[in-house]
């Protein structure tokens, strides 16, 4: 990373793996319905948590702030049972029904983040603004993201499954620089970044 420029840190609430492949099987339908999307997403299923815009020599210093936020949450039981979207940035998304430990684990990660560095999206990840949300998909156009929302609500059975990590990712990047699972040390909770 010597040398870059500043990079956008994003820690995100990671899942399951059997929660992951049923969201790219919601994914698979959102193809199906002729929306340009890749095979797979530079990024697994996730909730983004909070970001933080930093110099490419600070990213250690996020890698090691998510790590102490995992290590103080135990695993986050999810239902995603919302089908929603964001008709400005053409977004369709999954939605998980409220659950408290799910808004911690928010609230600690931007908490962390900001002690450091401001919020590189602003207020949307403030805790008292964030709607946690699984993107599907960008950039659709309003008639057909409306369209697509209905069809993927038809058929749609919500997807139970459990927050078990913190994963961090670069924008414009592609997998995890950083996967903490929750309820551990940070020595024992680092696993090796994925290819997702």
């Amino acid at each position: 990373m010597a040398g870059r420029g500043p990079v956008t840190a994003v820690v995100c609430a990671a899942f399951d793996p059997a929660t992951d492949e049923a969201v790219y099987a919601v994914r698979e339908q959102v193809r199906s319905f002729g929306i340009a999307l890749p095979e797979r997403p530079p990024h697994r299923p996730h909730f983004s948590l909070s970001a933080a815009r930093v110099p490419a020599g600070e990213l250690g210093a996020v890698l090691a702030a998510a790590a102490e936020v995992a290590a103080r949450h135990d695993p986050v039981p999810v239902a995603l049972t919302e089908v929603g979207r964001f008709g400005r940035a053409g977004v369709l998304w999954l939605g998980p029904a409220a659950e408290r430990g799910l808004a911690a684990l928010q609230r600690d990660v931007y908490r962390a983040l900001k002690r450091h560095w401001p919020p590189a999206f602003g207020d949307r990840s403030a805790p008292r603004l964030w709607v946690a949300h699984c993107t599907l998909a960008t950039r659709i156009a309003k008639p057909l993201l409306r369209e697509a929302q209905a069809c993927v609500a038809d058929g749609y059975a919500p997807i139970s499954g459990t927050v078990d990590a913190l994963a961090t990712i670069l924008v414009g990047g592609r997998g995890d620089v950083g996967h903490h699972l929750l309820g551990r040390s940070p020595l024992e909770a680092a696993t090796p970044p994925d290819g997702h």
